[in-house]
C-alpha cells in the first residue's frame, strides 16, 4: 500500500470514491419537485450540487489539474492500482498565531481501510507538514466524529473557533476605495490574515473561492460572484462576494487582508454589498471580530472548529 501524490488518471477512482457517499442522485423538475434518478440521467452541474467538484469526472479533472499546477497536494493511498483514499492539503503563511502551516483540506478514506492505512495516510501528511512546522484542520463542532479521528491520527487540538453572522448589507458614512480585481496570483495573500470568512484556511479558499474555474458551466457562473480590492481608510483588503445558491439577494463574503477586520473594513464591505445589489451578507468571523458587528446582527448556532498540530 502506497501514498503518493495524485495524477490525472487517477481522477475517475477519486470520483468514484466521493461519490458512492451519495446515497440518494436528486434535481428538482420544472414544478420545484424533487426527482429520484440515476446518475447517468444527471447534468454535470446537478451533480456538483451534492458535492462539488468531486461528484464528476470533469469537473473532478479540473480541479485535481489545478492542485497539482504548484497549488496544493494531493495525496492518494494506492493499494496495487485501487485508489482507497484521496487528500488535498494546500501551504499557508499567514499572520500569527497561525503563521506557516499545511492545511488539510479534504480527506476521504475508504471504509475496507484497516488502522494502519489511516496512520500510513495521516504520516505522509504529517511528513509534509514538518516543513512550515504545523499542521491545521476544520471541522464543524458538532461533528464529533471528525474531531476524535483529527486527534487520534494527527494529534490536533482545537485552536479557535468561527461562528457565521448575517448582517444588512446597507450604505456606510465612510471613505473607502474599490475597484474590481481578478489575480488570482495566491503569493499576493502571503503574510495575510482571512479576515472574514474562513471556514478551512486563506489558501485553501483562495483557490476553491477567489480563483475561477469553472466557466464552462453556466450554471455556477450565474451565481454571481464580485471580486475587489478594497481600501478603507488605509486597510487593504481583497474581498469577495458569492451569491447564495438559493437567495439571491444574500451574499456570502470572503476577505483576505494584512490585518484583521476593524471597522472601517465593516463599514466598506457593508457598503459595498449594498451597492452590488445584495440585501445581506453571511460572514464568518472569531469571537474578537465579531465584537465590531451592530446589534442587529443575526448568529447562526454552530461554530467551526480550527485545530492545529506542531511538528
Amino acid at each position: 500500500m502506497l501514498v503518493r501524490q495524485a495524477t490525472l488518471d487517477d481522477t475517475r477512482q477519486i470520483v468514484s470514491l466521493f461519490s458512492e457517499r451519495v446515497s440518494n442522485w436528486q434535481r428538482l423538475d420544472a414544478r420545484g419537485q424533487v426527482q429520484d434518478l440515476p446518475y447517468d440521467a444527471l447534468t454535470i452541474y446537478e451533480r456538483w450540487l451534492h458535492g462539488g467538484a468531486w461528484m464528476s469526472l470533469e469537473t473532478g479533472a479540473i480541479w485535481l489539474s489545478h492542485i497539482r499546477s504548484g497549488n496544493g497536494l494531493a495525496y492518494v493511498m494506492d493499494d496495487g492500482g485501487r485508489v482507497l483514499a484521496y487528500a488535498e492539503a494546500f501551504l499557508n503563511r499567514e499572520l500569527t498565531p497561525m503563521g506557516a502551516h499545511l492545511h488539510l483540506a479534504e480527506m476521504l478514506v475508504d471504509d475496507s481501510c484497516a488502522d494502519d492505512a489511516h496512520h500510513r495516510l495521516a504520516d505522509a501528511i504529517l511528513s509534509d507538514a514538518r516543513g512550515p512546522g504545523k499542521l491545521s484542520v476544520a471541522h464543524p463542532d458538532y461533528d464529533q466524529d471528525r474531531a476524535t479521528y483529527y486527534r487520534k491520527y494527527f494529534g490536533a487540538s482545537e485552536a479557535f473557533r468561527l461562528t457565521r453572522y448575517s448582517i444588512a448589507a446597507q450604505v456606510g458614512q465612510s471613505f473607502y476605495k474599490s475597484q474590481e480585481y481578478e489575480n488570482g496570483d495566491a503569493s499576493q495573500i502571503d503574510d495575510w490574515a482571512m479576515a472574514v470568512g474562513r471556514r478551512s484556511s486563506p489558501r485553501a479558499l483562495w483557490e476553491s473561492v477567489w480563483v475561477e474555474h469553472w466557466s464552462g458551466i453556466p450554471q455556477i457562473v450565474e451565481r454571481s460572484k464580485q471580486r475587489h480590492y478594497i481600501n478603507a481608510s488605509g486597510h487593504e483588503a481583497l474581498v469577495c462576494f458569492h451569491r447564495q445558491q438559493y437567495n439571491e439577494r444574500n451574499a456570502e463574503v470572503y476577505c483576505w487582508s494584512p490585518r484583521n477586520l476593524s471597522t472601517q473594513l465593516l463599514v466598506a464591505i457593508r457598503d459595498m454589498g449594498h451597492r452590488l445589489g445584495y440585501r445581506a451578507l453571511t460572514l464568518a468571523l472569531p469571537d474578537a471580530s465579531a465584537e465590531l458587528l451592530p446589534s442587529e446582527h443575526t448568529r447562526e448556532p454552530n461554530q467551526h472548529v480550527i485545530a492545529a498540530v506542531s511538528v
